[in-house]
């Protein structure tokens, strides 16, 4: 099973045929130049002390240096190969990765903690590198060098040969029974890193309220208990991986005297010159050499595939939707439609909207008015295909909306939700996600749209912290909001848009946003009635449902609300 999960990692990694030749290549001519280099320097030294010819001794001297000159260059080489092979394929498996969670968040995957997703992910990802690194490579130079010693060895002394074969076979046996339990240890341990993760990016997200509550040393106390936990599964790993090296060096050593007094003995009996005992002597130094990576290999092994299994287990959970497999074209008639929608918060839970019913005409504005946790969100989600309803149907131009590839939909349909994107560069470089073709003069538009023109003051080169930290939350929300009306798309998702402004300033936004927004459709999820002034329809949602108010009815709730 671990072997299959490797294999099929390697498929999925999709390497050249002929890189991967190349590789096997050097290694094998890498190999060969070790066993040269170290045979030949034992018989150049046996034959010194022998008193060779001179002749004789200046052709091997000849020959030992050039192998010396190639096999540093060969074995650079052998790991510069493995290392393209690792990282192409290291391209092709996070962009697998990708795939696979936009498929699946927010919906299948928002109940994993958001810590513990990314480490896991991002940390299986990397691990799988190690199996042309850390796996692959090793094996592959201890076979070859291993086998070739064996071959000269048997061809010169074969009890040595076959003393050196068994030597060879031990090391991996021995290598093979370390590595038993290193599966559920390493898992022990991927679970503990995880909950050190989710734990500091919940305490770090979380921090003024967990002050504010005085829970803040209790925090604290989880992230010490995870990292203490992880600390202990890291030792023993580590102490494992010692005493595979301990092992695998006197397996080693044992194999070299081994070969040594068998090959004194056969030149005591005569069938070995003292140059040949010297050359098969260190010959066997140089075909065990490559046994100290051959334990790390091993106790890889089970790590690196228990991350491809749990990157399995991540694509075997079912997608919040499915892409069409042959994706209709976007319609003229971009009217929105919902009949009888019923949709999870989260994929496989409960129903948070039980029975919506919704149509937004093209330029149309509504708004839809429901105190938190109603549903607004889900009903967001559901629009740009992060989930699938459970019932009912929504169309576009009446076509199902599940016939519009995801990519399709979310070009035409954009929202500007409660916690914004913001990424680290300059004002200019955020607002040109919106459109990147925009001049700056546009840019500075915008930017007076929305009220930031004072941000602007000195430049667009304004330097914006990650995650927006150099900025409040209302700048944040009225640049995410600027952005969004650059991409100028057909149908406008506004979630809490002026939060955080005060009254006068929220409503002075969003009517310049909202004349700038002509001819497109808007959907203003908010709490504030006063904000659905001069809408064409005002919704309320309740107990899972969309109730239509009439016009007497929100005059009333406006007038109240002042």
């Amino acid at each position: 099973m671990t072997l299959r999960t490797l294999l099929r990692w390697a498929r999925r990694s999709a390497p050249t045929r002929a890189r991967l030749m190349n590789a096997i290549a050097i290694s094998l001519i890498a190999a060969a130049c070790s066993l040269v280099l170290f045979g030949g320097s034992g018989l150049l030294i046996g034959k010194a002390a022998g008193g060779g010819g001179l002749a004789a001794l200046g052709a091997l001297l000849i020959v030992i240096e050039l192998v010396a000159f190639l096999r540093a260059p060969l074995r650079y080489e052998e790991r510069l190969v493995t290392h393209q092979v690792a990282l192409g394929s290291m391209v092709r498996w996070r962009t697998w990765l990708f795939d696979v969670l936009s498929l699946r968040l927010p919906g299948s995957l928002s109940t994993t903690a958001s810590g513990d997703l990314l480490d896991r992910t991002l940390e299986d990802v990397t691990a799988l590198d190690d199996i042309y690194v850390r796996i692959a490579l090793p094996l592959l130079s201890a076979i070859i060098t291993g086998l070739l010693g064996v071959v000269v060895s048997l061809v010169f002394a074969p009890l040595a040969g076959l003393a050196l074969l068994c030597g060879l076979v031990l090391s991996f046996c021995a290598a093979a029974v370390l590595t038993k339990g290193v599966a559920s240890q390493g898992a022990e341990e991927a679970y503990w890193r995880g909950a050190v993760t989710a734990a500091v990016v919940d305490l770090t997200d979380g921090l003024a309220e967990l002050t504010m509550a005085g829970t803040l040393d209790t925090a604290l106390d989880a992230v010490a208990h995870a990292e203490r936990e992880r600390a202990i599964r890291s030792r023993r790993a580590a102490r494992r991986r010692a005493c595979g090296a301990l092992v695998t060096g006197l397996f080693a050593g044992g194999t070299i005297v081994g070969v040594t007094l068998l090959c004194a003995s056969a030149h005591h009996q005569g069938s070995l010159t003292s140059a040949e005992v010297a050359g098969l002597s260190l010959l066997s130094i140089a075909a065990v050499e490559p046994l100290g990576g051959v334990i790390l290999a091993f106790l890889r092994v089970p790590e690196v595939a228990a991350s491809g299994d749990r990157l399995d287990e991540l694509e075997a959970q079912s997608p919040a939707f499915t892409e069409p497999t042959k994706p209709r074209a976007w319609p003229e008639d971009t009217t929105l439609v919902l009949h009888h929608v019923a949709a999870p918060a989260l994929a496989g839970g409960t129903d948070v909207l039980s029975d919506v019913d919704l149509e937004i005409a093209p330029g149309e504005r509504v708004a839809l008015l429901g105190a938190s946790g109603a549903g607004k969100s889900t009903l967001c989600h559901l629009l740009l295909r992060f989930l699938t309803p459970t019932a009912g149907s929504i169309t576009i131009g009446g076509c199902s909306l599940s016939d519009f590839s995801s990519d399709q939909v979310r070009e035409h349909i954009a929202l500007l939700d409660q916690s914004p994107q913001l990424f680290g560069g300059t004002l200019g470089d955020a607002l040109r996600l919106g459109d990147p073709l925009a001049s700056d003069a546009q840019l500075l538009d915008v930017l007076e749209t929305v009220d930031l023109a004072d941000f602007a003051e000195d430049g667009l080169e304004v330097r914006i912290a990650e995650a927006g930290a150099s900025l409040s939350g209302g700048q944040q929300r009225r640049l995410a909001l600027a952005r969004l009306l650059l991409r100028r798309p057909q149908l406008f998702l506004l979630d809490e848009p002026t939060a955080g402004l005060d009254a006068e300033q929220a409503d002075d936004v969003l009517r310049r946003c909202l004349a700038s927004t002509a001819g497109a459709s808007v959907l203003l999820l908010t709490h504030h009635v006063t904000q659905t002034e001069g809408f064409d329809r005002v919704y309320f949602l309740e107990n899972g449902c969309v109730h239509l108010l009439d016009a007497a009815t929100v005059a009333e709730l406006q007038a109240s609300a002042f």
